[in-house]
């Protein structure tokens, strides 16, 4: 949990420094725009069922022991207490994995539903989801890598 604080400063640093080399910053001198955290972009509806998301992603994401190409995933709060979440094609009929998650806070608005990425572990590969958080809730599930 201590790695947590550190790979979001660590990510703001990187995003800055990619705000402050780009060409745009270079030509328009405007003032840079970033969150230390990094939140998927894509939609995160919440389905009539409760506990269950489909999150869209139009980059291809990596979860503990697999990696899924962009597109639409379930993801599912299973059994009592949230303790464990799969993560299923948008149909449901294609599991990508059961993940026992621990619990993750995050500040700052807490109104939407968000995905947070960090890096990937190998240059080239995608990156990871860190955690999921539900609307409302400033508690979220982070996955364990």
């Amino acid at each position: 949990m201590k790695r947590t604080p550190l790979v979001l400063r660590t990510a703001g640093i990187v995003a800055a420094l990619a705000v402050l080399t780009s060409p745009a910053w270079a030509q328009n001198r405007q003032a840079p725009r970033f969150e230390t955290d990094l939140t998927v972009p894509g939609v995160v509806p919440q389905s009539k069922r409760p506990g269950v998301y489909l999150v869209s992603f139009n980059t291809p994401v990596g979860l503990p022991g697999v990696s899924l190409p962009r597109g639409i995933y379930m993801f599912r709060y299973v059994g009592e207490g949230r303790s464990v979440i799969q993560v299923l094609n948008a149909d449901g009929t294609v599991s990508y994995g059961l993940f026992a998650p621990t619990a993750i806070r995050r500040s700052g608005g807490v109104n939407e539903a968000a995905v947070w990425l960090i890096s990937p572990a190998v240059d080239g590969s995608p990156r990871r989801v860190q955690a999921l958080f539900e609307p409302g809730a400033s508690l979220g599930s982070e996955f364990i890598y």
